[in-house]
């Protein structure tokens, strides 16, 4: 979960184009968008996988054999989620950003157009999922993958959605459900 608030942050700052007050209004980011940065993430969290766990893993285990095809099925999905995982993310940086600079690099990049940033999205969930990978863990992690990859990529994002406030709400808001 290190990574996803991580990629939050740093997505967020690069992605802010709404005004501080708008950001303001709600601190707490939505299951909907949770789920749409896990699903926008996981082309980049495979291949920080490759990066970090390519001499721990097998030749012939699911990451080098199927991490294409699963990487392919929710990359096909990155357009259409994209705008929820940049307002979540916004949301983000928002609450956790202070002070001029915080607040000038958000008005810096945030004056980018969104084909510009997300490659650099994409290249800053790479370089700090790979960073935080515990090598120790590589082969439980692929396991991990390999058994969510029949889900489809909408309701594993929505899991993922839903257990992300509950195992660190403080550091990732997400806001509580309407009944």
């Amino acid at each position: 979960m290190a990574s996803m608030r991580g990629l939050a942050a740093v997505a967020a700052c690069a992605l802010a184009s709404q005004p501080v007050a708008a950001q303001a209004q709600q601190t707490c980011v939505t299951e909907s968008e949770v789920a749409a940065i896990a699903i926008y993430s996981v082309p980049s969290l495979v291949q920080a996988m490759r990066l970090r766990c390519g001499g721990e893993l097998s030749a012939s285990g699911y990451i080098a054999k199927r991490g294409d095809a699963l990487s392919g099925r929710y990359a096909a999905l990155q357009p259409r989620v994209w705008p929820r995982a940049k307002a979540g993310m916004l949301k983000i940086i928002g609450t956790q950003s202070s002070g001029a600079q915080g607040r000038q690099m958000l008005d810096t990049i945030g004056s980018l157009p969104d084909e510009a940033v997300r490659p650099l999205v994409d290249a800053w969930i790479v370089q700090e999922s790979s960073a935080r990978i515990p090598v120790a863990n590589c082969q439980r992690i692929e396991w991990v993958i390999e058994a969510l990859a029949p889900v489809e990529p909408e309701i594993a994002g929505g899991l993922i959605g839903a257990l992300v406030g509950l195992v660190d709400p403080d550091k990732m808001p997400v806001c509580p459900r309407r009944a």
